[in-house]
């Protein structure tokens, strides 16, 4: 299956993607999670041959660019991020597939522009992180004391890749070898002394503001097109009842609980039944 490098300008900053398949044929625009990359899809995106599959790194991930000095992480502006890519590569509408924060980014998205996405796709995510109103002074000063520290933060050298593979797996989700190097030969970068995380140090920032559960909710309420949620029964969400409880809200949504991690997209064992129920759902 074709797959190609793409880079494409959005509001100043160039964002870099990862694809596969041909332009002519419908188009997925898939979005990874936190500190992951686009090579999250390269088990997934290759076994839908008849799509054309777009993975985005989000800015401060991957090969895109990152934010100017002095500028927060929020993920509300990958919002802003992904709509420039779908208007630059001239996707008036498009299928909308996003794994853990990309979920998130995919489920606020579509409840905002539902008219530009056909269907939709979450791979181990609903939403985003919330918090109680009263708590909104307290995370805004936690904040701006992590923006006081920003200049000082340094990312971590890895003397070898492996070394940098093996503190992957480690990461969120505890993912397996193979998956952490599918993520790692995107995500690394050679510097003097060995190895480091293409990512943005400022990634790891507290946000200065969080929604509520009843703004996601608002979102999930909007969400008309169809819609699949994939989940893994061993993943740290299925100890949690916050997805079940937002899935409800989704008119029509079809849940699928596998086996597998929060990357059972990714990891060699898990993924070919992802794949199944992707297909049947694109098929439908």
């Amino acid at each position: 299956m074709l797959t190609e490098e793409i880079r494409i300008d959005v509001a100043g900053h160039e964002l870099a993607a990862k694809q596969w398949g041909d332009a002519d044929k419908p188009a997925i625009i898939a979005l990874h999670g936190w500190l992951d990359n686009a090579a999250t899809y390269d088990r997934l995106a290759p076994m839908l041959s008849d799509y054309r599959i777009i993975a985005l790194d989000f800015v401060g991930h991957g090969f895109s660019s990152h934010r100017p000095e002095g500028i927060r992480y929020h993920m509300l502006d990958n919002i802003d991020d992904v709509i420039g890519l779908a208007d630059g590569l001239e996707l008036e509408r498009f299928i909308l597939m996003g794994h853990s924060m990309g979920a998130g980014v995919s489920t606020m998205l579509a409840g905002a522009f539902p008219e530009r996405v056909q269907k939709l796709i979450l791979i181990e995510g609903i939403g985003t992180n919330t918090s109680a109103p009263a708590d909104a002074p307290s995370i805004l000063r936690t904040a701006v004391a992590d923006m006081r520290k920003a200049g000082a933060k340094r990312k971590p050298v890895y003397e070898t890749r492996e070394e940098a593979v093996q503190a992957r797996m480690k990461g969120i989700g505890g993912i397996s070898y193979e998956a952490s190097m599918s993520l790692c030969g995107r995500g690394l970068q050679e510097v003097a002394g060995g190895f480091t995380w293409r990512s943005d140090p400022r990634l790891k920032m507290s946000s200065a503001i969080r929604l509520t559960e009843d703004m996601v909710r608002a979102y999930l309420k909007k969400l008309c097109m169809p819609a699949l949620l994939v989940t893994g029964r061993h993943s740290f969400f299925a100890a949690n009842d916050i997805l079940a409880k937002r899935a409800s809200l989704i008119p029509g949504l079809e849940h699928v609980d596998l086996d597998g991690n929060h990357h059972l997209h990714l990891e060699p064992t898990t993924y070919k039944p992802v794949v199944s129920v992707v297909r049947q759902f694109l098929e439908k």
